[in-house]
């Protein structure tokens, strides 16, 4: 009888997982180039299961990307950002930092890349004052 009990018990919740997992709220990453001086940026994101790709945004530009965060809180995805013959590295969503419920959390995460590092918006201000310096 334990064994049947165990068995349901494990059933609801690989169900309950599956519920939570394919109703997760997508998460939208969006950049703006904020470099100023007429330069325009390239980067390119990837996280260990995604390569989103080369992209450029010109003068002012934006660009975004979409992806359903994980479950157990492990999603990261990391972009290298150059303009001129600069390039810097930055982890651009990191779950344990910016998932929805954390101070600076969002589902709608943006960030004005500088050159003296990324600043992202703070749902507090509306204002992109969260200022982090580069990795690299």
């Amino acid at each position: 009888m334990d064994s049947l009990k165990h068995h349901v018990l494990f059933i609801t919740v690989i169900l309950f997982m599956s519920a939570t997992m394919s109703h997760a709220q997508k998460t939208t990453v969006m950049i703006h180039n904020d470099l100023g001086s007429g330069l325009s940026l390239a980067y390119h994101c990837k996280s260990g299961d995604n390569d989103l790709g080369y992209q450029r945004l010109g003068v002012g530009g934006s660009g975004f990307f979409r992806f359903k965060p994980d479950i157990f809180g492990r999603t990261l995805f990391f972009c290298r950002f150059s303009w001129g013959k600069e390039s810097h590295y930055f982890d651009i969503y990191k779950q344990k930092r910016d998932r929805e419920f954390e101070k600076f959390g969002c589902t709608h995460c943006e960030w004005k890349i500088r050159k003296n590092g990324p600043c992202k918006l703070n749902k507090i201000t509306n204002m992109f004052d969260v200022c982090l310096p580069w990795k690299s």
